[in-house]
């Protein structure tokens, strides 16, 4: 056979006449009008499209009637096809749980440590009641709580396994009463142990000892870890008292900042309910209690990252996120207070507000003239109204402590007197709307009290003139 040198072509080729169609489309056509005496050659290149179109939409063969039909069949969008592992999902293997074995073992390990341990704390309870000072009375009544081990038997010691001479003595445990050496031994301070049965608090009151109690190995173990235990169920972390002090810097910030706003409002629209210097006081303790809580939130955001400390990525980003928050706060809430009127303009303010008011009077008794017949019906309703919408409801109360009794025997003198007491209590609180009350409640006795005295001198001078004019004549 000889070789052929023609060069290899490449495209969609006509084998017969040698020429390029471009696409199948065109290739097809052509061999059907210019070559459709060659059936087979026809036939063969249909099921080649047809297997390649098949394989493209990931069709199934099945579902094509004829490979001349699939040339012509509409092409179906992809999220329509449904794929084999859709149809037939996987099943899952045989499994065994093993929750109930991990509970019980689990259970039984608590409960033998905890029974161990609550054994134990009941003797060290009747060894701390009534211990003796004597050593020989203190060993007899240890003996009688906890009997110990004979050890005439006993040559070795049980943990180092050396054996006992006249050196290395055998001591025994005063809590379960085993033998061991001396370098085994543990010592159990008698104020650790009180703390162990009372806790902290109440092992505060008591003063310290310096006795110790001799302990083996797994004796100490058990009561080390209940007073661990105990520590860290009483004792809270010093981020979480960071935290506590945080909330309530927070929560103080919240009732000086209303009261404040609600001062700074009445002062611009010239009301004379407040004064201006318990504004500026107010104004100056919410910048200290801003300071404080930036350095609150500081000190949460770096606890733990200085000394190297042993912290979890998720504590480090609640500290971060708490910091985060307390900027936000600081910014939108205490540093963004309006600003207070000065002196010159708090006079022109309220000048203006009594113009107002003043304006307002002429004109409602204007229009009180112009009305000659006004309804009584509506007018009783009314006042029914105004009485029922007057009563206010305060949302927290504040109660003064007892005021300091004076002996002064004008009875008005002693209400204005308790009355200054209560607004420098008032003032202290904070209570600036029950400060405003009080002096006002002040000013009317002071104003009654004048009053009445000078009607007493008006009704002295007449008397003596009377009798002036009675010893004239």
């Amino acid at each position: 056979m000889a070789e052929d040198d023609s060069p290899v072509l490449f495209g969609f080729i006509c084998p017969n006449c040698k020429t390029d169609l471009g696409n199948a489309t065109e290739l097809l056509k052509h061999y059907e009008e210019e070559h459709s005496e060659e059936q087979d050659i026809l036939k063969s290149l249909k099921d080649i499209f047809g297997k390649a179109k098949k394989r493209i939409l990931k069709q199934d063969e099945n579902n094509v009637a004829s490979p001349g039909a699939s040339s012509s069949s509409k092409v179906q969008p992809v999220s329509s096809i449904i794929t084999s592992e859709a149809v037939n999902p996987q099943t899952i293997g045989s499994f065994k749980c093993h929750t109930d074995a991990f509970k019980r073992i689990r259970n039984d390990r608590i409960e033998r440590f905890s029974a161990e341990t609550n054994k134990l704390i009941i003797r060290l309870d009747k060894l701390l009641m009534g211990m003796p000072h004597d050593p020989v009375k203190k060993k007899a009544h240890e003996q009688a709580v906890v009997p110990w081990l004979d050890g005439a038997n006993v040559s070795r010691c049980p943990e180092c396994t050396r054996s006992f001479h006249l050196a290395r003595r055998q001591h025994h445990c005063r809590l379960c009463g085993a033998i061991m050496c001396h370098d085994c031994s543990h010592f159990l301070n008698l104020q650790t142990a009180k703390e162990i049965l009372m806790g902290p608090k109440e092992q505060e009151l008591s003063p310290p000892s310096e006795q110790e109690l001799r302990l083996c190995i797994h004796c100490y173990r058990l009561l080390e870890n209940r007073k661990l235990m105990t520590d860290t169920r009483n004792c809270k972390p010093l981020l979480a008292e960071y935290y506590e002090i945080l909330s309530e810097f927070h929560k103080e910030a919240n009732k000086l900042t209303q009261q404040f706003l609600k001062m700074s409002e009445s002062l611009n629209a010239g009301e004379t309910m407040y004064k201006l210097s318990d504004a500026q006081t107010l104004r100056l303790q919410i910048g200290k209690l801003a300071e404080n809580i930036d350095t609150t939130s500081r000190k949460i955001e770096s606890f733990g990252r200085k000394n190297g400390a042993n912290i979890s990525e998720l504590q480090l980003r609640l500290q971060s996120a708490i910091r985060v928050a307390t900027k936000s706060y600081l910014c939108t809430e205490l540093l963004q207070l309006p600003s207070l009127p000065t002196e010159e303009q708090l006079l022109g303010l309220q000048e203006k507000r009594r113009c107002e008011i003043e304006q307002r009077i002429q004109e409602e008794k204007q229009s009180q003239i112009s009305q000659r017949t006004p309804n009584i019906r509506t007018s009783v309703s009314h006042l029914q109204t105004s009485k029922n919408e007057g009563g206010a409801t305060l949302e927290e109360g504040w109660k003064p402590e007892n005021a300091q009794m004076y002996t002064s025997e004008d009875p008005m003198i002693q209400q204005m007197n308790i009355l200054r007491g209560y607004i420098k209590q008032a003032r202290a609180a904070h209570m600036y709307d029950e400060v405003a009350s009080l002096e006002k409640n002040l000013q009317e006795l002071m104003e009654e009290y004048y009053k009445q005295e000078y009607q007493k001198e008006d009704t002295f001078v007449q008397e003596n003139q009377l009798e002036h004019a009675e010893h004239f004549s």
